[in-house]
């Protein structure tokens, strides 16, 4: 019960306190077929990417982030491991504001969000 009460706080949270960005998903997929949908995200197109010690490392990395629920229901076939959600073998990219990314990695918060770092 608990879960299902705070299960929508995620998209509340985003679409509320951040501004947006429309974004539009590419994924190659392994049977050679092509998706391309449009996905919300809250983007940053340079941000400091800092290590587990605290140290920041690069900068000006461009970074998007978006509830794992918008996600899911575009891709409901990589819900096993939230990390991988976007693929980061060059199959997947992020268009925003014109500009092709492609996926670097992507991570889950634990709260319901990814956090994906894009490489231009």
């Amino acid at each position: 019960m608990t879960a299902r009460v705070f299960a929508p706080l995620p998209r509340i949270f985003s679409r509320t306190f951040r501004e947006t960005a429309p974004a539009t998903w590419i994924r190659h997929r392994e049977d050679g077929t092509t998706a391309s949908d449009d996905l919300v995200v809250i983007f940053n197109a340079s941000s400091d990417v800092a290590d587990a010690d605290g140290i920041s490392m690069r900068f000006g990395v461009p970074v998007a982030s978006c509830a794992m629920a918008d996600a899911l229901k575009l891709e409901p076939g990589r819900a096993g491991k939230p990390n991988e959600i976007f693929r980061i073998d060059g199959r997947d990219e992020l268009v925003i504001g014109g500009t092709a990314y492609d996926v670097e990695s992507c991570s889950s918060d634990g709260y319901g969000m990814l956090t994906i770092t894009l490489k231009g």
